[in-house]
């Protein structure tokens, strides 16, 4: 299948099928995001990785070429370069991909460069082997959730979606079957500090069959985690070439990818939000409380980092206009999950100091030999530039996530009657 083929069947599977008249559209917006795909086999090598010329992508490659452009969701840059690691240029990306086996061969300094990209708020996703690299790297297998034990099973199987409602799996039901190379995973595999999205359904399986080292039925295949400021996604599906060209398995790949990026209208909420997002639909709270709820100087302290009307700070963006611009569900995700819909220009950075220590905040002014930076309680500090070691853009908002469960449900039903009042006429 040549690749133009390949973009026309991904188009179609997600509904961007062309029409047939000839006409000259205009050219769509760039991806909004760049993903970094590593496919280096250092261990074995799939056939799925294979490329026929030094210069020909592989399956897997191409295949994530294609799904960035039909998804319109990113812009994928396969590599086998691991100089691509080095900060400055790894800063460039808003996601990193592994399919990858072995030691790869990152320096250590390349190695330290990816783990704290994750850390400081960058995305990573790791698909079928990615647990089968860098066993001499601990906090890589820390990072990535677990490590490959082998794979007792590589024919049809049920897989169970645990979690029917998370951006990757929502289009999957209840579950479904697909034929695949099956893994399991050793330590530092843990359930516990997963968030597991599907799992093998064993019911019609033999576990006690050779290979099979797990005797608690856990056999997780794909999941979600936290690393430092950063997000992970891993799924374990991915061997076989017949499974980059089903659907099911494309979806799931970029609803994670979305999720790990914190595009807006991914949030995963904890259950505690999600029952304040669930109130404050379901109440009509009292703009007035809200609004001194709003200027108070504890809880939130909305006003520490945010104007409206022209008065209060300008760490965050100025919500004067706010129920103007966005519905009441979309300012409901930018509080409960701020991280999940950064506005331009109010990204964070994580700033290395050359003493060992971080800043982490939102640069205001910069000049003279100085960096202004307001931090997450909406403190201004000034730091020397010739103190700062490294600085990575992050992804993570300045606005710490959890502020709104300081309040009471029926505060938080207030703080967001006052925010739908914001309606100023827009400036022209």
């Amino acid at each position: 299948m040549n690749a133009l083929h390949g973009l026309v069947l991904l188009s179609a599977a997600f509904g961007l099928v062309a029409s047939s008249s000839a006409r000259i559209e205009p050219s769509p917006p760039p991806p909004a995001h760049r993903v970094l795909v590593y496919t280096l086999s250092a261990g074995f090598e799939h056939d799925v990785v294979k490329r026929a010329k030094p210069d020909e992508l592989s399956l897997v490659e191409q295949a994530l070429v294609d799904l960035g452009r039909a998804s319109g969701a990113f812009e994928a840059v396969p590599t086998r370069d691991a100089s691509e690691f080095d900060p400055e240029k790894l800063a460039r990306y808003d996601l990193v991909v592994f399919y990858t086996t072995g030691e790869l061969p990152l320096t250590e300094a390349q190695c330290r460069s990816l783990l704290d990209f994750v850390k400081n708020g960058g995305a990573f996703a790791g698909v079928h082997c990615a647990t089968d690299t860098f066993y001499a790297v601990p906090e890589y297998g820390e990072m990535v959730g677990a490590y490959f034990d082998g794979h007792p099973w590589h024919e049809k199987v049920r897989v169970k979606v645990e979690d029917r409602e998370h951006v990757a799996t929502k289009h999957l039901g209840e579950s479904f079957e697909i034929t695949d190379e099956i893994y399991q995973f050793k330590a530092p595999y843990e359930r516990s500090k997963l968030h597991v999205l599907t799992s093998l359904d064993t019911t019609n399986l033999d576990t006690k069959r050779d290979g099979v080292h797990r005797t608690d039925g856990d056999f997780a295949t794909s999941w979600t985690k936290d690393f430092g400021r950063g997000r992970v996604f891993y799924t374990g599906l991915g061997h076989r070439p017949e499974v980059w060209k089903d659907e099911r398995f494309l979806r799931m790949l970029v609803g994670g990818f979305r999720w790990a990026m914190r595009d807006a209208g991914t949030a995963t909420l904890s259950k505690s939000e999600a029952e304040y997002r669930a109130y404050a639909l379901e109440n009509t709270g009292d703009p007035k409380r809200g609004y001194e709820l709003f200027r108070k100087p504890s809880g939130p302290m909305c006003i520490r980092c945010h104007k409206v009307n022209g008065t209060g700070a300008d760490v965050g963006p100025d919500l004067s206009g706010i129920a103007r611009d966005d519905s009441r569900e979309q300012i409901l995700e930018s509080i409960l999950a701020p991280s999940s819909t950064i506005e331009k220009g109010y990204e964070a950075v994580s700033i290395e100091l050359t003493n060992g220590t971080q800043a982490f905040g939102r640069v205001l002014e910069e000049g003279d030999g100085m960096v202004k930076l307001a931090d997450t309680n909406g403190e201004m500090r000034m730091i020397p530039a010739s103190d700062i070691a490294s600085r990575v853009t992050s992804n993570v908002s300045v606005m710490p996530q959890g502020l709104a469960t300081t309040l009471s449900k029926p505060e938080f039903a207030d703080l967001l009657s006052y925010l739908m009042t914001l309606k100023v006429p827009a400036v022209k």
